[in-house]
């Protein structure tokens, strides 16, 4: 943030004479809110200390009184309990004295009567009377409800039990059921309701009752789950015949170390809970009663919650449903450690702390011995010390009370002090004003003139007289404004004249390579006739000869293509065919091309190509020339029998291309060189070959025209590398959004079709191609397809006559002995020439450079398919321009053929011949 000098000046004026009113103010304010806060203070211990002796009062009491009810409820459940587990053994023992003298007992004096019941699958009493009800379930009855003579036995002498459920029943008030239940799958019991025997019909009760042995009344106290052969309890379930929640205190009845029978006494825990239930202390205090395996046995509604028991308090006896909500599975592990104790039979009086509210409890519990149970009260704190609360709101209501009017005090005197404050600033703002006027407008025309001047207003001076040091600063910088204006004229001089050599320079460049194409059309033709014997026969020496001229020739073209390239990327001349490619078919499609140069390195390839891999937005030859150029790379720099892979592979909106090679690498220090112009790294000498000679050096343009023609797709490119290891060129190109054609010349640097790169690698498996990125200069034999077709109404047998119309006479004269032999030939050298010699001659076709000086091929190529006597005429128009517009504009101008130099004898003469009428 900027701030004026007024502002600054004004400022520390202020500062100057409120600090010290500040500080005196402040020291007032302070002390004022100290002794506030000492009154605040001690009220607060007067009301903290209250609360803690009153408090501590009442949690005492309460603590006193918690232990002695918990102490009082579990000695009168032990001693009842004690009870009703001193009759179960009684009736164990009785049972088993039975089974150990059946065979000499008589039958019982009261017997009941006894029928199958096959609709219930049981057999059993049915007819009311002052007895036992009786049962035989499961597999102790036959489909027709029949019973064994053993079972028949087993019952008839079961009857005494009678005897003992009445005795039992006399004396002990808690039992609501007595029975015995047998490993034959007999039971009988006799209820009593309020103290009064009720006779039930076992068939209609336990109705289809597959196995008793399968209760819990019956297997905890069998030999698997009770070794001792002491009585057990059993966990709570629902009475059969609505008596609501009940427990069993159970005994086995032994047989020569086999359980055959377990007797039982049923007590409901209304009677026995039901003080527990009605418990309350405090507001919202209670008490509840766990079993030994952490089940809540009983609890009152209001206790669910802290529970955490949200299912239902109804049971099914026939499914053996016993009422299950275990206290080890609710709440925190401050919670488990209080119910872990109670089932150590431990007893306390402990607090515990609500982790969902911070609620704090006080939680008091006592073991009952005779079962293992516990029984618990627990009380909210903050229940125990509410009066202690209310003593302490009402001295908070007299601190707030004090509290206020010191603060009111202390406001008044802030008010006092700030309008004190606010008429001071007042009249030290009108004395700084005039002050800081004095030294803010030189300061201000200062700065404008530098802002003109850096505006570009180099003429602009400022006239300041204040004769102070401001003054002499704006004479320095008016100085300073016209060394600028002379040193800037200066250097726009200068960089107008570099400005000019570089257009120099690329025109030079570009008139340099395309007349350098005319001498190598002429060397490469010749150099190609004489091998093939039109000058005579030649020896194998001069055979070799030839090749070296001609493998030179051919760098000497990729030389020249590049440095035409060149020129292009400095003139933003590039022209690009869009069309979404098939990056797959290209990659592979180079490698079976150049398969036949792979082996003079011993390389090996792989081919990691993503399958459905989308197109790319591109011209097809440019991405082409890309992935040669680095493959190329790779070989030449990569040792022989080295490794190279291309994966390719989509990553979002875009196609991912990776080369990777084994080769000696590039220098950190020399990464940022890479894609220079002119730039030629690392030293291939150490791994060429006797097969690859031409590979040691290079133009340094390669990967600066592969980057042009990346970014010129809106793809980018970078490598990595690892020097003595090997590199990975990385290059993304868009995914193709629109399956249209376009062409769009392209201010970036971009490669030409004409790319000599030397590449060998060995043959991989059947999975994988085989690929040579050894490239020729390219050349174009291509015929259009027009509206019009012409065509040649000639025999083969009889030779075309053909007019060569070129300007240089050196390429007349090549082409000339280039195709007499199978054509007459006519030559013109100029468009007047030209255009005269196809009207009078009427050949048969047309050879026409493009760069005629004059009237151009393409002008005069349109002016004879106007005329109507050579409208038939078949033009092919030839030219060392290879860019993609020289195709367009050859077609435009009606040619029917285009054929880019250099060419090759026998794909111009097939391009010939395809226009003459089929027969």
């Amino acid at each position: 943030m900027k701030v004026q000098i007024k502002t600054k000046l004004l400022t520390i004026l202020i500062l100057t004479a409120l600090i010290p009113i500040m500080v005196i103010g402040w020291v007032g304010y302070s002390s004022t809110i100290n002794i506030s806060q000492i009154a605040a203070k001690a009220n607060r211990n007067i009301a903290d200390l209250a609360m803690t002796d009153s408090s501590a009062a009442l949690s005492s009491e309460l603590k006193t009184r918690l232990q002695a009810l918990t102490e009082g409820y579990a000695g009168d459940i032990n001693e009842l309990l004690q009870q009703v587990q001193s009759d179960t053994v009684h009736l164990a023992d009785f049972a088993n004295y039975l089974y150990t003298h059946s065979k000499t007992l008589q039958r019982y004096a009261y017997p009941s009567t006894y029928e199958p019941a096959p609709e219930n699958k049981m057999f059993g009493s049915r007819q009311p009377n002052e007895n036992s009800w009786l049962g035989v379930f499961g597999n102790g009855v036959d489909k027709k409800g029949n019973v064994s003579k053993t079972t028949l036995k087993e019952i008839y002498f079961t009857e005494y039990m009678d005897i003992v459920f009445k005795s039992v029943a006399k004396t002990n008030s808690y039992a609501v059921q007595l029975y015995i239940n047998t490993a034959n799958q007999l039971s009988r019991g006799m209820p009593f309701v309020d103290g009064q025997f009720k006779w039930v019909d076992a068939t209609i009760q336990f109705a289809k009752i597959q196995d008793v042995t399968a209760f819990d009344f019956y297997y905890l106290a069998d030999a698997k789950n009770n070794p001792d052969r002491g009585p057990e309890w059993t966990e709570l379930y629902w009475d059969p015949a609505g008596l609501g929640w009940m427990v069993s205190s159970i005994a086995p009845v032994y047989l020569k170390d086999k359980v055959v029978a377990v007797t039982g006494i049923d007590i409901t825990l209304e009677r026995i809970i039901k003080s527990i239930l009605n418990l309350q202390i405090e507001d919202s205090g209670f008490a509840f009663l766990m079993s030994e395996r952490g089940q809540a046995i009983a609890f009152p509604e209001r206790a669910a919650e802290f529970l955490e028991f949200h299912g239902s308090l109804k049971g099914v006896f026939k499914e053996n449903e016993a009422f299950k909500h275990s206290l080890t599975e609710v709440r925190d592990a401050a919670f488990q450690s209080i119910i872990k104790a109670m089932q150590q039979g431990q007893h306390d009086l402990t607090t515990y702390t609500d982790p969902k509210n911070g609620q704090e409890y006080f939680f008091a519990y006592h073991a009952i011995p005779v079962t293992g149970w516990s029984v618990a009260i627990v009380v909210p704190a903050k229940e125990v010390i509410a009066p202690a609360l209310l003593t302490n709101q009402k001295i908070e209501q007299s601190r707030e009370t004090t509290s206020a009017m010191l603060n009111e005090r202390s406001a008044s005197l802030v008010q006092t002090f700030l309008w004190l404050i606010v008429g001071t600033v007042l009249v030290l703002i009108l004395i700084a004003l005039l002050f800081a006027r004095t030294i803010s407008r030189p300061i201000q025309l200062l700065a404008e003139g530098s802002r003109r001047v850096g505006a570009g207003e180099l003429d602009h001076r400022i006239q300041l007289r204040s004769g102070d040091e401001i003054e002499a600063l704006a004479v320095t910088f008016n100085q300073m404004a016209i060394d600028l204006k002379a040193k800037i004229d200066e250097i726009e001089t200068a960089n107008q004249e570099l400005l000019q050599l570089d257009q120099l320079k690329s025109k030079f460049i570009s008139m340099a390579s395309h007349e350098l194409r005319t001498p190598l059309i002429a060397i490469q033709g010749y150099v190609d006739l004489i091998r093939e014997g039109k000058g005579g026969a030649i020896s194998p020496e001069q055979h070799k000869m030839l090749d070296t001229v001609s493998r030179n020739a051919t760098r000497l073209a990729r030389i020249v293509t590049e440095l035409l390239d060149v020129s292009r990327i400095e003139e933003n001349k590039l022209v690009l065919e869009f069309a979404p490619v098939s990056l797959q078919t290209a990659i592979q499609d180079i490698a079976e091309e150049q398969q036949p140069y792979f082996a003079s390195r011993g390389h090996r390839l792989t081919l990691e190509l993503e399958n459905d891999l989308p197109p790319v937005n591109g011209d097809t030859d440019r991405i082409s020339q890309v992935i040669i150029n680095l493959l190329g790379n790779a070989i030449k720099y990569t040792p022989d029998n080295g490794q190279i892979m291309i994966r390719a592979y989509a990553e979002k909106e875009q196609v991912h291309i990776e080369v990777h090679d084994t080769g000696i690498g590039i220098k950190p220090e020399d990464i940022g060189k890479l894609f220079k112009r002119f730039s030629t790294l690392g030293d291939i000498t150490k791994h060429r070959t006797g097969k690859n000679e031409f590979m040691a050096g290079g133009t340094g343009l390669g990967l600066s025209i592969v980057q042009g023609i990346v970014q010129a797709h809106g793809g980018n490119i970078w490598v990595e590398s690892e020097y003595g290891k090997g590199s990975i060129f990385h290059v993304t190109l868009p995914i193709a959004t629109e399956l249209t054609v376009s062409t769009t010349i392209t201010p970036i640097a971009q490669p030409s079709e004409l790319i000599t790169i030397d590449h060998a690698v060995v043959a991989d498996t059947k999975a994988m191609k085989i690929v040579d990125t050894d490239a020729v200069p390219a050349f174009k034999v291509l015929r259009f397809e027009q509206e019009h077709k012409p065509q040649i109404a000639l025999p083969a047998e009889e030779k075309l006559s053909v007019l060569i119309v070129d300007d240089e006479p050196d390429v007349i004269t090549f082409t000339r002995d280039l195709l007499e032999e199978n054509y007459t030939i006519f030559t013109a050298q100029t468009s007047a020439t030209a255009i005269k010699e196809a009207i009078n001659k009427k050949p048969d076709l047309l050879l026409l450079d493009a760069w005629i000086p004059g009237i151009s091929g393409y002008d005069i190529c349109r002016t004879l398919k106007r005329n109507s006597h050579t409208r038939d005429t078949p033009i092919i128009i030839f030219t060392a321009a290879t860019q993609a517009i020289d195709e367009e504009r050859a077609r435009a101008a009606g040619a029917d053929g285009f054929v880019t130099k250099p060419f090759r004898r026998e794909q111009l003469v097939e391009l010939i011949e395809r226009f003459r009428e089929s027969p």
